[in-house]
């Protein structure tokens, strides 16, 4: 829990003047963002509790293209790689 102390620690070391009322203020905001982070690390803590699977496909060796075929549509090849421009 962050206490009105832990504020004035946060203000003094952003070099932020706050008077009395924002001081009440960012105690009670910090809290709030606190509590939420809690309720976070709750769910995510029920989240890996549940059984976990792989929801993708599985892996499967297919057969890929020949040299021949990945070149057959580039614009410049010599000696059966792709050529490119030249860069100086």
């Amino acid at each position: 829990m962050i206490t009105k102390t832990d504020v004035e620690q946060i203000a003094r070391l952003a070099c932020i003047d706050l008077d009395e009322e924002d001081m009440q203020a960012f105690t009670v905001q910090f809290n709030a963002i606190l509590e939420y982070f809690e309720e976070l690390e709750d769910i995510e803590a029920e989240l890996t509790e549940q059984e976990e699977h792989n929801v993708l496909r599985a892996d499967e060796v297919t057969p890929s293209l020949t040299q021949q075929d990945a070149l057959a549509n580039a614009p410049r090849v010599e000696n059966g790689y792709f050529r490119g421009p030249r860069i100086l």
